[in-house]
């Protein structure tokens, strides 16, 4: 079993969001800053040759989201990517949310028109990164999750185990939409 690196979740303090004033001296502050909410990134898929296909029928691949707290996420100001360089790649579908303990399967085929679970983008079969990121109004995007991840086998996905863990594990046998386990 291959372990997967974590990558490190930026604490929500050192984002400010504050900007100078007219004078360009005092700092004035846009709201709150953001909270990151208890979605995580639960598994993904890579490779997909055989094991689900989308409404389509095509055998695309996908990540799952996962609410791991014990309160409704609403999906507005969540973006999902595959580029640090860009952390609002694609949205996660405005007006749409998880209660807790519930799953939610992003195709990642780049057809965003086949519906509004289909990102803009493809995860690379070789190594990248996926990162979660969150947006308010006069703030810089905040990771909220992620994961780089190394080539995976077909068919083979990496998932948290236990669910909304940390603990990545490669080579598993695919659970969309379903618990990965203990």
């Amino acid at each position: 079993m291959n372990v997967l690196k974590l990558m490190p979740v930026f604490a929500l303090v050192a984002c400010t969001g504050a900007v100078a004033d007219e004078t360009g001296d005092t700092p004035v502050q846009h709201g709150d800053p953001p909270v990151a909410p208890s979605l995580v990134l639960n598994e993904f898929l890579s490779s997909n040759d055989v094991t689900l296909a989308d409404e389509a029928g095509e055998f695309d691949d996908w990540v799952e989201l996962y609410n791991s707290g014990d309160a409704l996420v609403n999906f507005d100001g969540l973006y999902l990517t595959d580029d640090l360089d860009k952390p609002t790649r694609w949205p996660l579908p405005a007006g749409g949310g998880m209660q807790p303990g519930d799953y939610f399967l992003v195709w990642c085929d780049g057809d965003v028109d086949q519906g509004d679970a289909h990102a803009s983008f493809k995860v690379d079969k070789a190594s990248g990164v996926l990162a979660l990121y969150i947006v308010a109004d006069g703030f810089d995007p905040v990771r909220v999750d992620g994961i780089n991840y190394e080539t995976q086998q077909a068919d083979l996905s990496a998932a948290r185990v236990p669910d909304g863990s940390a603990n990545w594990l490669a080579g598993q046998t695919p659970t969309p939409e379903a618990s990965n386990g203990q």
